[in-house]
């Protein structure tokens, strides 16, 4: 079988997999597949307001996410060495403000090892054939799912200041932890739409971190000359705001409500949310205080600790996050 063709742009809304799709389909059918499929996906005619009042969380909900670096999606996290595969989260107990139990799943594509032999073995055998000579076609490439999958629980989605990314979710069960995994505490939620302020901690390096304005200084700098990697695509970086270091968890939100669109039950849905930052990171979070829902979440490199992550190999973990999709509040 061969590799399913990933289409995608924008947030991630539009990507799937065509797994139908050759790989020498001509380059202007694949480039119209999300048009076409835009198109025949139906709009929600709620408002961004109502449409995040109403996106309420039940058992067998399910929530998509995808990986980014600097807030892009699909073929930015593969040309950069990343895990692009979606992570489904499906929720098995929900208690709004209180509690959640979850399992998740990723799903990846990985090339068989017979595949990956018989490549070797033509390689071997005709990769240094003369010109002229007659060589037959190359095997194609077979791959089977591999599977990555875990369970974990909060019960301290009232009031807790910690969050816990999906990247460091471990396999098997997780058991119940002490952060708010993907949430925000309800208590954060609502200290931060009063004031505009709430400290949130991403759980690594940030409780820590000295020096701050010195390596505030030279993100910048960074961020400055990284920005036309990639022409045509629009990169949404924020330069991290100058922080007293004795307050390094102090999230501050923008004085206006913002807006997220992604699939709420197979529909297009904008949603209202806070839009929320600091010098570790940016946060989009869903307007609703009985699930304030952390839609997006872009690092920058201070939440490492370092600028060692500035280079190429971990360029990944300094710039990473993730966006969510989809959610499908009634499960699949």
């Amino acid at each position: 079988m061969a590799q399913p063709v990933r289409i995608g742009f924008g947030n991630g809304l539009l990507e799937r997999k065509y797994e139908n799709v050759s790989r020498s389909t001509p380059t202007f059918l694949v480039d119209l597949a999300p048009w076409i499929w835009l198109f025949w996906i139906g709009r929600s005619d709620l408002t961004a307001e109502q449409a995040a009042a109403s996106l309420d969380l039940a058992v067998e909900s399910q929530i998509v996410l995808r990986p980014t670096v600097l807030g892009l999606g699909g073929k930015i996290v593969d040309v950069l060495g990343g895990d692009a595969d979606q992570r489904t989260v499906t929720i098995t107990e929900w208690t709004p403000s209180t509690s959640v139990s979850l399992t998740w799943n990723i799903t990846t594509q990985t090339e068989t090892a017979a595949s990956v032999a018989a490549r070797e073995a033509y390689a071997s055998e005709y990769g240094e054939t003369a010109i002229g000579e007659d060589v037959p076609d190359a095997p194609e490439p077979e791959y089977e799912d591999t599977v990555k999958s875990g369970m974990l629980a909060s019960s301290v989605l009232s009031d807790a200041g910690t969050l816990q990314l999906p990247e460091l979710w471990s396999e098997g069960d997780g058991g119940t932890t002490s952060t708010s995994l993907i949430w925000i505490g309800k208590a954060q939620y609502d200290e931060l739409v009063a004031t505009r302020s709430t400290k949130l901690s991403l759980g690594l390096f940030d409780e820590s971190l000295m020096q701050v304005e010195e390596v505030t200084s030279k993100l910048t700098s960074y961020l400055d000359r990284i920005k036309n990697l990639w022409p045509g695509e629009t990169i949404e970086t924020e330069t991290p705001a100058e922080t007293d270091a004795d307050d390094l968890l102090t999230v501050e939100a923008k004085s206006d409500w913002g807006e997220y669109m992604l699939l709420v039950d197979g529909t297009r849905t904008t949603v209202q949310t806070i839009e929320a930052s600091n010098a570790f990171a940016t946060y989009t979070i869903l307007a609703n205080q009985d699930n304030p829902l952390i839609l997006e979440l872009r690092l920058t490199p201070l939440s490492q600790g370092n600028l060692e992550v500035l280079s190429p190999s971990g360029f990944i973990e300094g710039f990473g996050g993730y966006e969510v999709s989809e959610i499908n509040s009634k499960g699949l």
